[in-house]
């Protein structure tokens, strides 16, 4: 397996929820980072994001490494048809949520064996935990969006008060 894989699997965040965070840092930098409580959003994303790290598993991440290296008799493995793509990753979802972890046991991904000695009821518990995980992240970003100071918007209230 690529070793960028792994370290994407480590990373603790999808592409798209890294986008999300990198997206909102670059508004706080163009806001302007003289203002403290802009430079403060930029370090807590950094934070974030080093947290983040430490996740257990990212589900998002396994149930997309898992439906890219299980193949289908039906498809071709050198081409990812977004089709079956999605219809692996609803199927790998519902197997989790079951507790059921078949579909690692084709990975052989040496960080990812502890998780075939997992019970139904302990992948359960984990694979909720980082459903809650991910929605905390979600709510966080959201949270810390609203509280970047854009300097053109207190310009303007600064001038209309004149």
């Amino acid at each position: 397996m690529s070793m960028s894989l792994l370290e994407r699997l480590s990373s603790g965040l999808s592409g798209s929820e890294m986008e999300a965070i990198l997206t909102e840092m670059e508004k706080a930098l163009g806001a302007g980072l003289t203002n403290p409580r802009n430079a403060a959003l930029v370090a807590t994303y950094i934070h974030v994001i080093r947290e983040r790290q430490n996740t257990v598993i990212h589900r998002d991440l396994l149930l997309n490494i898992a439906a890219t290296w299980v193949i289908r008799s039906d498809e071709n493995p050198a081409v990812i048809n977004p089709d079956i793509h999605q219809s692996k990753l609803k199927l790998f979802e519902a197997m989790a949520e079951e507790g059921s972890h078949d579909f690692f046991t084709g990975l052989d991904i040496e960080p990812l064996k502890p998780l075939l000695r997992m019970s139904p009821d302990e992948l359960t518990t984990l694979w909720d935990y980082n459903r809650v995980q991910i929605q905390k992240l979600q709510e966080t970003l959201a949270a810390l969006s609203s509280h970047r100071e854009d300097g053109q918007s207190k310009r303007k209230i600064s001038s209309a008060n004149k």
